[in-house]
């Protein structure tokens, strides 16, 4: 469970850490989103998507919702609680 809000350079750092730790990589798809939202993707090291995600690009921090629906979304590949602070 998310123990704090992040801002969303924050959380893209978090992700991107990681993904490396588990031999992942998070790419942005250029062009993609909605609005002020960008699209990103998750690859696996043959360069096959895993997942992705959305998240607004503006300096105020997440929403709980945005932030759950993230570390759910990853939970399978990163583990149960992959967000916390350590």
């Amino acid at each position: 469970m998310v123990n704090k809000r992040l801002r969303p350079k924050a959380l893209l750092a978090l992700v991107r850490k990681v993904a490396r730790q588990n031999q992942r990589t998070v790419v942005a798809e250029p062009g993609r989103g909605k609005e002020s939202h960008r699209l990103y993707r998750l690859l696996d090291q043959d360069g096959l998507e895993i997942g992705r995600f959305a998240m607004p690009d503006h300096a105020r921090a997440l929403s709980w919702t945005v932030l759950r629906s993230i570390e759910n979304a990853f939970a399978q590949e990163f583990g149960e609680r992959w967000m916390e602070e350590k």
